[in-house]
């Protein structure tokens, strides 16, 4: 009997050994899941930017690993972690790709996979600087400029500029916006001629002068958006915009400025973090067509 104990003891006390192992190596690898979550969230008294991301909101091939400016449009570089996600889906002026009813839209499974790649939120975007806007003196006196229609948008009514002619560059006189309405050749037309006036203190310039109108440094903003974006017809180009409310893709006419760097102004019709198709938004837009038509 005491033989048959004798080998019975070690034999217990070699499982409770080995479950104490099992336990323990089970902690450690709930630890160690822990740790990876609490890294990936921020947490666990770590840096505040720890393993967070951004990114162009625009050029999306642009991301880094600290906060800063896209080198391609300067457009400051927003944070793409899970955080940043949340808040953006708590934000009721903003929503994400995945919260637009693609379910809604009637086109193809594979569209709809080519959209959730292809819908970008416009942005605002300021510009500092000076504008060179070409002209001519008319017979009248009124010197007659070409502006883009974002550039345009900018003026203030009161606002001083300069005629710099360009036979003599250092003759510059102070002009004003006078009270003629821009002209627009066509609704695609992204340039206004606008009229200028000589100011009171100084001489005016003599008819056929050539130069250009130089309105003063500053920061100009602007809505922008991918150049690939925009559509055209003959009533005036147009962007193809997300609307849950309209169950879809809504066809929205704009009015577009300056292009730049492949990204384009657009000086009305867009608000502030509407989202659009960026990208192959010639083929999204004809197959929309394509089944709408009966």
């Amino acid at each position: 009997m005491t033989r048959i104990e004798s080998s019975v003891r070690p034999t217990l006390a070699g499982s409770r050994a080995v479950a104490v192992v099992r336990i323990a190596l089970v902690a450690l690898a709930a630890g160690a899941v822990l740790a990876a979550l609490l890294l990936v969230s921020g947490g666990g008294g770590g840096e505040p930017g720890a393993g967070r991301r951004y990114a162009c909101p625009m050029h999306s091939e642009v991301t880094a690993s600290s906060p800063g400016d896209c080198p391609i449009c300067g457009m400051a570089l927003e944070q793409v972690d899970a955080a940043s996600r949340a808040a953006m889906l708590r934000d009721p002026a903003s929503a994400a790709a995945d919260q637009v009813g693609f379910a809604q839209l009637r086109v193809s499974y594979e569209a709809t996979l080519l959209m959730r790649f292809a819908v970008a939120a416009v942005r605002r975007n300021a510009v500092p600087g000076e504008v060179f806007a070409p002209g001519i003196v008319a017979p009248d006196g009124e010197i007659v400029a070409q502006l883009y229609r974002d550039e345009l948008a900018s003026l203030a009514p009161d606002e001083i500029a300069a005629w710099i002619p360009s036979a003599s560059p250092a003759a510059v006189i102070e002009v004003q916006r006078d009270d003629t309405p821009p002209v627009v050749a066509t609704p695609s037309d992204a340039v206004a001629r606008v009229g200028f006036r000589a100011s009171p203190r100084g001489p005016a310039p003599p008819a056929g002068q050539v130069g250009w109108v130089r309105l003063g440094y500053k920061s100009r903003a602007m809505l922008i958006v991918r150049s690939a974006a925009i559509l055209r017809s003959p009533e005036g180009p147009y962007v193809l915009v997300f609307s849950n409310q309209r169950g879809g893709l809504t066809r929205r006419r704009i009015e577009v400025g300056k292009d730049y760097a492949g990204m384009t102004a657009v000086v009305s019709g867009l608000r502030d973090k509407e989202f659009v198709v960026m990208a192959n938004a010639f083929s999204v837009d004809a197959e929309r067509r394509l089944q709408a038509a009966p």
